[in-house]
């Protein structure tokens, strides 16, 4: 079986590629440092995180974006010993591409495609050609491209206004049996998401369109799984293929999830020419597939290692002045307020992947106490809920935080004994965050507090828990993570 999702938590956009020993699948990270995540598994069946390719090394950073913005969806691929990483970096720089010999790098700096558009795709084809895809105003459109410099060899044209013409986007192009098969998501990216194809014996098109979406949940309201669309495609040695893609899990009743979008994957039929998503379109969180997947589980990081090298994330930008390893305790050194604006704060994030989860750190409060440091959950600088601790004359504060829209209040204090260090834990379920202080519950927030449908824009990550500094520095002790109860 297929164990859906296989890579959780805010994971979202998938692209797929093989390069001989590994299948690498990429996923988007929006405001988040560092870019665009790559994941690996030798088999389809266990996933870890494996790197990133936007870092300091090739100069990147998000400075100036506003949430949701940065790096929107990427496409992987591998060829003639090169990878190959397309996107878009909607805080001003448009489409890129970027490229190494080594799946963990360097990387190339950012090479510019065009300005306009988001969701860009490449595809090699027999002869060593590259052929070039993205949506824009009116469908998608297509060039061939030098992939070394990203400098596109013709004018875009259009190749596809879609089938709806509503939210036309991430165009994927395959060729198969002699045929170009178009793949594509319409609907926008929440519940009236789904994927579409189009076939063509030319790379330029027209192509002709499936009139029924090869996967949709639209249909299946009540279903856990929603969203389902932004396909990408991979053909396996023995013939078979098998589909990424993102989609959401919903916990209640209520259209509400926090968790973000994640990875999901389904075997592919070919059905009259047509590919065809797990069972006629529909997809579920235990999938019949000829391999055992295992998710990814949860993350705990010890300071111990290397944190540049984990799948810990950053609010815009690398700032390692922020951040001292002293021995096997972190001093986290505290600039910009969690709910600045555009900030970059002191602020170390892991995925939240699952609905039931323990997250705890402990912040050392002897005299290197000399600001706020806590832990928070954490969706962008307008939603986030914070326990954090600091002195208060001959004792120590504890504060519970909420930021909701534009309004943010302290919601509660305590104040306790001085002591050497304070455990802080959030227990998470389907319904609740709740905050905890060396065992004593201090506040809770509900999901809705997290969830892109309670936003007040057009929202695409997911809720993470991390720690964090304000006003000064606070020394976390030995690790932060998920280590269950």
């Amino acid at each position: 079986m297929i164990h859906n999702p296989i890579i959780r938590g805010f994971n979202p956009d998938p692209s797929i590629t093989f390069d001989g020993k590994k299948y690498i699948i990429a996923t988007s990270t929006f405001e988040y440092y560092p870019g665009v995540a790559l994941y690996t598994s030798e088999n389809l069946c266990s996933w870890k995180y494996e790197t990133s390719v936007m870092t300091s090394r090739n100069g990147f950073s998000l400075l100036g974006a506003k949430n949701s913005s940065g790096l929107y969806a990427a496409t992987i691929r591998f060829h003639n010993g090169r990878y190959y990483m397309v996107t878009t970096n909607k805080n001003g720089f448009g489409n890129f591409i970027s490229h190494s010999d080594s799946l963990t790098g360097p990387w190339s700096e950012a090479l510019f495609i065009s300005r306009d558009g988001i969701d860009p795709s490449i595809i090699f084809l027999p002869d060593g050609s590259c052929f070039y895809t993205q949506n824009g105003k009116g469908g998608l459109f297509g060039a061939f491209i030098d992939p070394e410099s990203g400098k596109l060899l013709e004018n875009l044209r259009l190749i596809s206004s879609g089938l709806s013409g509503y939210a036309t986007e991430a165009p994927h192009i395959y060729l198969k049996d002699g045929m170009y098969y178009l793949i594509f998501a319409e609907g926008g990216t929440e519940y009236g998401h789904h994927e579409v194809v189009g076939r063509s014996s030319s790379i330029y098109g027209p192509y002709e369109l499936r009139e029924k979406p090869i996967l949709s949940h639209v249909d299946r309201k009540g279903h856990m799984i929603q969203a389902t669309g932004h396909a990408d495609f991979i053909e396996l040695s023995d013939g078979r293929w098998i589909a990424v893609f993102l989609a959401i899990r919903v916990p209640g009743r209520a259209h509400l999830h926090n968790l973000g979008r994640e990875t999901f994957m389904a075997d592919v039929t070919w059905q009259d020419g047509w590919p065809i998503i797990g069972k006629n379109g529909w997809v579920e969180l235990d999938e019949p597939f000829s391999i055992e997947t295992i998710p990814i589980k949860d993350e705990y990081i010890s300071f111990e290692s290397d944190i540049a090298a984990s799948s810990a994330l950053r609010v815009r930008a690398e700032n390692a002045s922020n951040y001292k390893r002293i021995g096997d305790n972190l001093l986290l050194h505290g600039g910009d307020t969690l709910s600045k604006e555009k900030g970059e704060p002191a602020l170390l994030l892991l995925r939240q992947t699952e609905f039931v989860s323990a997250f705890s750190a402990t912040v050392r409060t002897d005299e290197t106490l000399t600001g706020k440091a806590g832990v928070s959950a954490f969706y962008n600088s307008d939603y986030h809920a914070d326990l954090f601790v600091e002195k208060a004359e001959d004792s120590l504060r504890l504060s519970f935080r909420r930021k909701i829209h534009d309004l943010e209040v302290v919601v509660c204090e305590k104040i306790i004994s001085l002591s050497s260090s304070v455990r802080f834990e959030i227990r998470t379920d389907s319904e609740w965050y709740v905050f905890f202080a060396d065992g004593n519950e201090i506040g809770r927030a509900s999901i809705a507090s997290f969830a892109t449908e309670g936003t007040m824009y057009m929202t695409f990550t997911g809720t993470l828990l991390g720690i964090f500094a304000e006003d000064g520095d606070g020394i976390f002790v030995d690790g932060f993570g998920f280590k269950g109860e």
